[in-house]
């Protein structure tokens, strides 16, 4: 067996835990910058109603997606097979996209800049986590993996990414 840095380890860990201290921290963030009268951007309350919608969108595409794939929050090293259905036809990674539009919407409806700056480094972890992801898949299943990349083109956003 391989060893793995800490990153890697880190990165294929259970993405539940991850994503709720993420957005946990983003929340605590956003209260504190609005306790504290940080810096904001927000256009009251069109700022605060977008966000909220964008919340409440993501997390309903969240729950469609995990019904799709009943083993999305596990280890990458304990999934046993590749989902190539639904939502998973279009995109490889749609738990991580919806994670991260709930991040976004997050950092809008608070309109704190430093909850938009932690949002922004959260959406690089999880396309990281993606990447990472991806070649823990192809090492444990590089035949079926290496053809679902093939059929199924783009990580998260079809035409862009």
């Amino acid at each position: 067996m391989e060893s793995k840095s800490i990153i890697d380890s880190f990165l294929l860990s259970n993405p539940f835990h991850r994503g709720m201290g993420e957005i946990l921290i983003l929340v605590g963030m956003g209260i504190c910058g609005l306790l504290f009268s940080w810096t904001k951007f927000s256009i009251f309350p069109v700022s605060n109603i977008f966000g909220g919608l964008l919340i409440l969108s993501a997390f309903m595409f969240h729950g469609r997606t995990e019904n799709e794939h009943k083993q999305a929050h596990e280890r990458s090293e304990s999934i046993d097979m590749i989902v190539t259905s639904g939502v998973y036809a279009k995109i490889r990674h749609p738990l991580y996209i919806s994670i991260i539009c709930m991040d976004i919407g997050i950092a809008i409806a608070f309109g704190v800049m430093a909850t938009f700056i932690l949002a922004l480094l959260a959406i690089i972890h999880w396309v990281l986590t993606a990447l990472k992801e991806e070649e823990a898949l192809l090492k444990q299943f590089p035949d079926e993996y290496a053809r679902y990349k093939q059929q199924v083109r783009w990580r998260m956003i079809p035409g862009i990414f």
